[in-house]
């Protein structure tokens, strides 16, 4: 009797240990599925930030006949070429103008030409991977910052620009970076930022949440994790809003327009929170990100020019 039931109990064992072994694999095979799309959106996102989708503009340089460029190129302290234009003026103080994020210098070209008919000399150049200029990734500052140094390295070179007065502005990225190279450089002697963040870790959260549309966390960290597995750059290092009180006591506009949603107006509030005087922040009241130049028009020109003039007399 005990023989023949033995078939019967091992065969029911069997029913029970197969199936939570089952469960257990396919719980396991969703959390693999799971770990891979979570990987796979931090890595097209890595992507994204590092080798940003290229810019196109209605206008070019010949639609600013005003502006009679050289086109001149240097090499960065980085080892990277850097494509430029200098537009000079009747004035030997000169603006080192640079554009923002995935842009390209073309979209500097409506800033030299005011700053130009103002008097001032103007650089404009592409940042590293981004036009004619070398540069194998975007990297939120941490290498556009020395790129603006050495920018700064190029001018002081010319007889036609005063070494005393040179002042930069930047725009969003572009903004962010001038920031931290003027930080580090006396050289620098005047700073408009417009639109820049105030750290690169909330600029990447901002992004997931306003323009893709998933939530900051864990794609955030995830993303900066893979970049500096990437590029080797730490990108949470990347603080404009911890060295910005550096610029003193060298004059320092920020500009922002309170509608953006790239970069929220709050980087701005950050930065000028914890900058130095001489310091003023203009809020303008309508306009999305970098288009204080187009809500404002004239009295944004006016603004700007009239910092610099008397920031670099």
């Amino acid at each position: 009797m005990s023989i023949g039931f033995r078939p019967v109990n091992t065969h029911r064992g069997h029913l029970r240990s197969w199936r939570p072994n089952r469960a257990l694999s396919a719980a396991a095979a969703a959390v693999a599925l799971l770990l891979a799309a979570v990987l796979g959106i931090g890595w097209i996102a890595s992507e994204r930030a590092i080798h940003p989708a290229i810019c196109h503009y209605e206008k070019g340089l010949a639609d600013f006949p005003n502006l009679h460029p050289y086109e001149v190129s240097f090499q960065s302290r980085t080892h990277t070429r850097i494509a430029s234009w200098f537009f000079p003026g009747p004035r030997r103080a000169t603006v080192l103008l640079s554009h923002g994020y995935g842009d390209n210098q073309i979209q500097m070209l409506p800033y030299a030409d005011f700053l130009v008919r103002q008097g001032f000399s103007v650089l404009t150049y592409d940042m590293r991977n981004r036009g004619r200029s070398s540069g194998d990734a975007v990297t939120l500052g941490a290498l556009e910052g020395p790129d603006i140094l050495s920018a700064v390295d190029y001018l002081m070179t010319r007889p036609d620009v005063d070494p005393n007065r040179i002042g930069a502005m930047g725009l969003s990225l572009g903004a962010s970076a001038t920031i931290l190279a003027a930080a580090s450089d006396s050289r620098i002697k005047a700073v408009l930022d417009d639109s820049g963040f105030s750290d690169a870790p909330a600029a990447i959260r901002g992004s997931f949440e306003h323009f893709i549309g998933l939530p900051s966390f864990p794609f955030a960290p995830l993303t900066v994790s893979i970049m500096r597995l990437r590029t080797g750059i730490d990108v949470n290092r990347i603080r404009p809003a911890d060295v910005i009180a550096r610029i003193s006591p060298r004059p320092l506009l920020i500009v922002h327009c309170m509608d953006d949603k790239v970069v929220p107006p709050d980087n701005s509030e950050r930065n000028f929170a914890a900058a130095k005087e001489p310091k003023q922040f203009w809020r303008i009241p309508s306009g999305g990100h970098v288009n204080g130049l187009k809500a404002a028009g004239r009295e944004y020109e006016l603004r700007v020019a009239q910092f610099f003039a008397e920031s670099l007399r």
